[in-house]
């Protein structure tokens, strides 16, 4: 997914037509798994949910809704769906063919095992889908840079070629919006005033 720190100011602008419960996304949060806690009650009722789709058609957004429920819940109540619907419209088309893409990989793996959209199966099929795609070895690689490597010019990330990458490609937009609203921030430990003296994950070894 490419220019997505660019466009820091236009999703600003947009985070403001969704509601105060959801803040801009500055960097990937590769938290998402299945069990996550759901956002307290009255957190999740702070997030706004705009009724007027900018990008989605109603099934792509209806089967957005069930994945990041899936994927990260409580992503639903902090208005994520929303959010990367109006991000999406003002993304790169090769972008939004991408997860338009993604969301069609799942139908299409609901379609063959079922015969139904991904949306419309019992919760207990979604989730057998779910298990698959997460658990399958991804079908493209992405390079990492390490220290000692030499700099080049930044690569595109590579086309998403089997369901996990698709799963891959879903999980962390979703986990990136949802971590960086106000419900997502409290999951973490946010209180508001909390300051972090450093970040150990985000330390490059030397």
């Amino acid at each position: 997914m490419t220019s997505r720190l660019s466009r820091r100011v236009a999703l600003r602008t947009i985070a403001t037509g969704i509601g105060a419960g959801v803040a801009v996304p500055l960097a990937a949060a590769d938290h998402a798994t299945h069990e996550h806690a759901t956002a307290e009650a009255g957190i999740q009722g702070s997030a706004a949910a705009s009724t007027t789709r900018d990008f989605f058609s109603a099934h792509q957004f209806a089967t957005l809704q069930v994945l990041a429920g899936l994927i990260v819940p409580g992503a639903q109540a902090s208005g994520t769906p929303e959010f990367l619907d109006k991000w999406l419209a003002v993304e790169p088309v090769d972008a939004r063919r991408q997860f338009i893409s993604a969301l069609g990989a799942f139908d299409g793996a609901a379609m063959r095992a079922h015969g139904r959209a991904f949306k419309d199966l019992a919760p207990a099929d979604q989730m057998a889908i779910l298990t698959e795609a997460s658990t399958t070895a991804p079908g493209t690689t992405v390079a990492s840079w390490r220290t000692g490597d030499p700099i080049g010019a930044p690569q595109p990330p590579p086309e998403p070629i089997n369901l996990r990458d698709y799963f891959d490609l879903i999980k962390g937009l979703v986990a990136e919006v949802h971590f960086s609203s106000e419900a997502g921030l409290r999951e973490l430990g946010s209180t508001g005033t909390l300051v972090f003296p450093s970040f150990p994950a985000c330390e490059i070894p030397t």
